[in-house]
Formats: C-alpha cells, structure tokens, sequence
C-alpha cells in the first residue's frame, strides 16, 4: 500500500542538501461484492449546463449517462441535480436514494431542457446550497459540466475558485468536465483546483463518459480515505534551514518548524499516486564519516475495505561526509524522474500560456523541446521501476501529443486537464488510454 522512498543517503557536510522524498501508494481493491454497508454514503451534486449550446446531444448525452449511472448508488447516497443557463434552478433536491423512485429519477432526469444563456456562477451557488442540505459527516462531490463561456455573473477564475476552496471545508469536493470547444478552461481547471477535485476536458463529445464515469468511480469505489502524512526533521536535523516544498497538488499542505504535514485526500479501488516532496536540510559539522538520523516519515490513512485506521512510518539515516571523504551518491531514478517530470509541467504551463497569448509557434516549439528533454529522460534512466516507466511513459506521450495538435483550442483545452492531472498524479481515465 504505502512504500517511501528517498533520492539519496550522503551529504556533504557544511552543506545545506536538497533531496527528493516520494510516497507511492496504492490503494487496495475493493471487493467485488461491494454494497453500501461497505462504505460511508456519499453525496453527489450534478450541475450541467442546459444553455442553447448544449443541443445538439451534447445535453441527452450527458443526460442519458448520469441516468445509466444512477443504479451504481447506493440506497444511503444522496442525489441532487441543478443545472443553469442564463438562471439556476433545482432538478431535483438532494435527496437520498432510499427516498425516491428509480423510475422518478430518471424522468426528472430525462425532462432537463436546453435554454439561454451561460450563468454559471449561479449553478454553481445553487450546487454549493444542494450540497449544504447533506446531513454532518458526508461528503459530497459536486460535479459541475459545462460547454460554453460563462458570460453572466461572476466570471472571473480567482472568485470562482475561492468559492471552491471555501465549499472544502464544508466536506464539498468540486470537480469540472469542460464539454466541446467553447468552454472557459480556465475558469473550470481554477475550480477544480480549489476545490480539490478532478477537471476533465471532454473535446470530444463521448469523451463526457469516461469523465463522469470516472468521477462516479472516484465516489463509489474509494477504498482509502484521509490520507495524511508528516515529514519531520531529527535530531541535529531539527533547525529553522530544514524546510519541506510540496510538489503535487494537495487537499492540504502545512509547515512549521522543523516539520510538515499534507492531506493527501482519498483514493479509489487500485488507484495508484506518486507524491512528491523536496526537503532541504541544514549543514551538518562532523569531524570524520557519521550516519545520523535525519527525517521521520509518519502516515495514517483509513482502510475502508477493512474499516480499520493504518499507520506506520519510516525513520531515515543518512551518512553525513566530510569534504575529504565525500563521493557523490548514486541517486534514486524514480525520484529523480519525478521530481523532472514535475518541473516540465511548469514548460507545459508555460506553453499553455503562450498559446492563449497567440503565440503559437513559441508553444509549439516549447512543448516540442520538453518532449524530447522528456523522451532523453527516460532513456537515460535504466534502474526506474516497471511502476513508474509505465507512469513515466504515459506522461512523455501526453507530450507528444500536445506537440502534434493542429488545433489550438484544443491544444489549451487539454494541455490544461494534462497539467491538472499531471500535477495530481492522477492518469488518464479515458477507456482507450
């Protein structure tokens, strides 16, 4: 479930050092008998976009597979449908499962019509307000779907985004799937961002499946939940110069002196993340080679499968040598891998930018470049694990891919949800992926 690993064991001394830590976890599978008594019930808030825009099946497509999705829940869930055009209003109020027909639902569903304009900071309040109504203790998604720029209400990404953050506290997770071409990217990735779930780019219309199904799996298949760790210095380790920098995206990240800690959120039915930090430790003196003890790793996380609390750790010695003696270690390719696929993220976002700005041939020729660094990467490395050379090739495609688009709403669009993932450690769920 839980393996940590560090990029190397030998410092220099009367030096400050900077090396990589790195969880990988694993969740466990969930049984395949899974009822509701095996887990907690969730709340599920659908927010869909029924501006004119979304005709042309967009709207019966999305319709149709919140539908077909609906026997997966289970009779202690909640369930609330909001959508919005140039006004919000409620579908269906959030109601649990056990509390309303099957058959009722899915004609509710089925009578969603498309209308005006795109109003959606008022879907989204209306959402927020659905998710409220949940009962203490349960948390709740809001899954928000939308094609079309929002061209009423508040529209700028920063606002959007704090109400996201703010629903956090409240247990109210908030994920995006951006439908078509004219979707506003940037107000979604925000959202979902501050929100602390998943944003999806469905460029292509089918595509909305595998971005609702994969939310819903997220939900219904979690098998570990609350993830937290604490990274901690040791003994002469312990001063003001030893800091710790997050890497990934996180549910929460915290740091005090001498220590931090990181909600790392949940995780589904054999989901496997990767989360990365870069710790810098203080000089230490020594007068000939000393093994010290230097970081303590902690982490607790639930077991919903075995409804039980874990926790465990790892405490790391590290040879401290003197300039004389020192000989540059051998470094751990998994880390260091990571650790330079997480800084080709910012070229990825760099590129990003570049494109919006119109600069089309600087994006292109940036993304292009950091492919190739990428590709040399991974050859250059022998000793990866098979884990994260699957891992690793998965993102040097996504490279790969940007660079060949045409297109270039498509390439902002999914160069976004390629970042968004990327820096989760989330793959690509689409099903021919």
């Amino acid at each position: 479930m839980m393996e940590i690993k560090i990029e190397y064991t030998c410092l220099k001394a009367e030096e400050k050092s900077a090396l990589g830590l790195m969880l990988e976890v694993t969740a466990p599978e969930a049984p395949a008998d899974d009822t509701p008594k095996a887990r907690e019930p969730k709340g599920i808030v659908f927010v869909i976009d029924r501006s004119g825009s979304m005709g042309n099946g967009r709207l019966e497509l999305v319709k149709q597979t919140i539908i077909d999705m609906l026997p997966r829940l289970g009779q202690d869930d909640y369930l609330s449908v909001v959508t919005f055009d140039d006004s919000a209003r409620v579908e269906l109020e959030l109601t649990q499962i056990k509390d309303a027909k099957l058959a009722d639902l899915r004609q509710k569903i089925g009578e969603i019509r498309t209308g005006g304009s795109t109003n959606l900071e008022a879907g989204y309040r209306f959402g927020l307000a659905e998710a409220a109504k949940a009962p203490a203790g349960v948390e709740s998604t809001l899954v928000l779907l939308s094609d079309g720029e929002a061209n009423q209400g508040v529209v700028d990404p920063a606002q959007l985004g704090q109400l996201a953050a703010a629903a956090t506290e409240h247990l109210v997770t908030t994920s995006t799937i951006g439908i078509g071409e004219g979707y506003d990217e940037t107000i979604l990735d925000a959202m979902s961002i501050s929100g602390t779930g998943n944003h999806f780019a469905a460029f292509r219309l089918e595509e909305a499946i595998d971005g609702l199904s994969d939310e819903l799996d997220g939900l219904l298949k979690k098998t570990v939940a609350n993830l937290k760790i604490e990274i901690e210095a040791v003994g002469t380790f312990n001063t003001e110069d030893f800091t710790v920098r997050k890497v990934n995206y996180l549910r929460e990240f915290k740091t005090f002196p001498g220590k931090a800690t990181a909600n790392l959120g949940d995780l589904a039915s054999k989901e496997e993340k990767n989360y990365v930090f870069e710790v810098t430790l203080p000089a230490q003196f020594v007068t000939d080679t000393t093994l010290l003890q230097a970081i303590k790793v902690s982490y607790e996380y639930e077991d919903l499968v075995l409804a039980r609390k874990v926790t465990g750790g790892q405490t790391f010695e590290l040879e401290v040598a003197t300039a004389n003696d020192y000989i540059a270690p051998a470094k751990n390719e998994d880390i260091v891998v990571e650790l330079k696929a997480m800084r080709l993220q910012d070229i990825k976002e760099q590129a990003i930018a570049l494109m919006r700005e119109g600069r089309e041939l600087e994006a292109r020729e940036l993304i292009k470049q950091a492919g190739k660094e990428f590709e040399q990467l991974i050859d250059d490395m022998k000793n990866m694990s098979a884990r994260n050379q699957s891992r690793m090739s998965a993102q040097s495609n996504e490279f790969m891919h940007l660079s060949q688009m045409s297109d270039s709403v498509e390439f902002m669009k999914r160069g976004t949800e390629s970042l968004n993932r990327a820096r989760k450690s989330k793959p690509d769920p689409r099903k021919d992926s």
